[in-house]
């Protein structure tokens, strides 16, 4: 997985491309399609995301960063889809899992990101 940091505004304007979006800020939790003019006031975390690309919004020291996590070609991953209770944000989310390797050949987990997202008002 490639990690790429961003500048804010250019991430707010290629997140708002992506289909999903999950934001957790002060006073609320959303999770499902990306509906443009993201409120970043009392943000903690925004995510928009598709199945080969995320751009993660985060809130560090105070100030809002952001990064794009995308995928690579030949990269190894496992996909982990997880079925959500709480049935106001969707039926079910996928987390793909990219797989690394060490100088001595070791697999490991090299990182997360969201890849999917199934609900009510899908939109792709």
């Amino acid at each position: 997985m490639k990690v790429a940091d961003m500048a804010l505004k250019d991430a707010l304007a290629q997140g708002e491309k992506l289909p999903y979006l999950l934001v957790r800020s002060l006073s609320k939790v959303t999770l499902g399609p990306a509906a443009g003019n993201l409120e970043t006031a009392d943000l903690t975390e925004a995510r928009f995301f598709s199945a080969i690309e995320e751009i993660r919004i985060f809130r560090q020291d105070g100030a809002l960063r952001a990064v794009s996590l995308r995928e690579e070609d030949g990269e190894l991953y496992a996909d982990h889809t997880y079925e959500i209770s709480n049935k106001d944000f969707g039926d079910r989310i996928t987390v793909r899992s990219c797989l690394g390797f060490d100088e001595d050949g070791q697999a490991y987990w090299s990182g997360e990101r969201l890849a999917g997202w199934k609900g009510v008002d899908e939109n792709g």
